[in-house]
């Protein structure tokens, strides 16, 4: 499972239409900070086809710990 987190709320949208299924857009974890409050949960892998100005890191879910695996 992996999270993106947005500078706003357009980001995360734009996101989800990208990602397309299997992508939810929830409250971010308090584990990370956000700008915006929102994040896309997802299933990997991650594509750079997916990034856009907005989107502000993307984090590998591991238990209860996120990795970053891309910062924008």
């Amino acid at each position: 499972m992996m999270v993106a987190t947005f500078a706003n709320h357009y980001g995360a949208m734009i996101f989800k239409k990208k990602v397309g299924t299997g992508c939810i857009l929830r409250p971010v974890p308090r584990a990370l900070s956000s700008s915006c409050g929102t994040c896309a949960f997802f299933e990997g892998p991650f594509k750079t086809e997916y990034v856009n100005e907005n989107l502000e890191a993307v984090y590998e879910v591991q238990g209860e710990k996120y990795n970053k695996i891309y910062e924008n």
